[in-house]
């Protein structure tokens, strides 16, 4: 799991210690958050283990697959719930430099992480990938652009892998979460009128009037991973209360 210690990450990871499942926790600079998760996972009875990552690195990526295969006996799934800070504002209003930094965290981070995971799940028989995306692949929304742009060009990653690397029985999906009640929602977007106004007005489009719960998000993406979603491939499933629709 990249990603491990955001609010979505960390509500996947927990869903997946309380089947069992072998964890290895990716971080990019956090370790003391990174390691209490750890702990909290651990007492679950799951075998658990953190490692940080730059997905930015290439050779950081493959340490950590490196680990993760060591983990478990062998890798049979990989998730990537990282993401950046990102500015809610007009699209003509963001620096290039800051259109930069982001696309190059979402979209080669995403690169680097799923291409080379592939690449070891097709060696070995098969498996399962799993990237976070967000509802604005879906639908767009005034001021959101940073979030939606380049997890749109992650979701097109997605679905060219799984055409890809399906014959060799390997399975790639992609969440596209609303407004979930985790993270960011309870960071730095409450401090910025314009980003509360996103927020706001995502959930004002929304037909069930209330933010999603994380483990709804953690429940989703087990299910994807598991054994009962063998055929759902290449897909892009929304889970925004509707506002998608």
């Amino acid at each position: 799991m990249a990603g491990a210690t955001g609010g979505l990450g960390a509500a996947i990871c927990e869903t997946l210690a309380q089947g069992g499942s072998p964890l290895l926790l990716g971080y990019h600079h956090n370790a003391a958050k990174a390691e209490t998760l750890r702990n909290r996972l651990a007492a679950l009875g799951a075998p658990v283990a953190t490692c940080p990552v730059d997905l930015q690195d290439a050779a950081s990526v493959d340490r950590f697959l490196e680990e993760a295969s060591a983990l478990s006996g062998g890798l049979c799934a990989v998730v990537n719930a990282t993401g950046p800070a990102i500015p809610l504002r007009p699209l003509t209003e963001i620096p290039a430099a800051e259109f930069q930094r982001i696309l190059r965290c979402d979209v080669e981070g995403a690169f680097n992480l799923l291409t080379a995971a592939g690449r070891q799940l097709a060696a070995s028989g098969g498996g399962s990938l799993l990237q976070l995306l967000t509802t604005a692949v879906l639908r767009t929304l005034e001021n959101d652009a940073m979030s939606g742009v380049p997890k749109t060009a992650a979701m097109g990653l997605v679905r060219q892998l799984a055409r890809e690397l399906g014959p060799a029985n390997v399975r790639v999906n992609g969440i596209a979460p609303g407004v979930i009640d985790a993270g960011i929602v309870h960071s730095s977007f409450t401090t910025d009128p314009v980003a509360e106004g996103v927020i706001s007005e995502c959930l004002a489009r929304t037909p069930m009037p209330r933010m999603g719960k994380p483990e709804e998000v953690g429940a989703l993406a087990a299910f994807l991973l598991s054994e009962p979603a063998s055929y759902i491939n290449g897909q892009i499933i929304g889970i925004d209360g509707g506002y998608s629709a």
